[in-house]
């Protein structure tokens, strides 16, 4: 039992990274899913760079406008939280007492979304904060039963 609720956590946190990652792609073609409502907003975006740039000059060409650097950002970090769930998967359907045998690792499957529940109460949204719930619930029921 532990292994299925562990594999559930896993293709949650993939489905959710995925579709993240598929989203941001899909923004770079045609802005629809991750722009401000506002579309003053997303052009002052386009208009403006960041601080930390003037610690790091790039050179003239490359351009990270706060939109680029928007849309780079969601694009890693749902590349990030796929990966983390495949690494997972593939543990698990490779050998699961790998799970148990990797010192802290199943800790970090706990931590990890629960974590960004945190973060998805506080900045995001609450059907974010559902399913990181949902990826934590699934890892730590997995632990118990193991």
């Amino acid at each position: 039992m532990a292994k299925n609720w562990f594999i559930a956590g896993a293709v949650i946190l993939m489905a959710a990274g995925g579709g993240h990652a598929l989203l941001a792609l899909l923004e770079m073609v045609r802005p629809a899913f991750l722009s401000p409502v506002d579309d003053s907003v997303r052009s002052a975006m386009e208009r403006t760079t960041f601080s930390f740039r003037r610690l790091f000059p790039f050179g003239d060409d490359v351009n990270p406008t706060m939109w680029r650097l928007w849309l780079g950002f969601n694009a890693s970090h749902g590349i990030g939280v796929f990966t983390f769930g495949l690494v997972c998967l593939m543990i698990a359907l490779h050998d699961y007492t790998l799970v148990e045998r990797i010192g802290g690792f199943q800790a970090l499957t706990i931590v990890f979304p629960a974590v960004y529940c945190v973060i998805a109460v506080r900045y995001w949204f609450y059907a974010i904060a559902f399913i990181t719930v949902s990826i934590f619930a699934c890892f730590t029921l997995a632990a118990l039963a193991g």
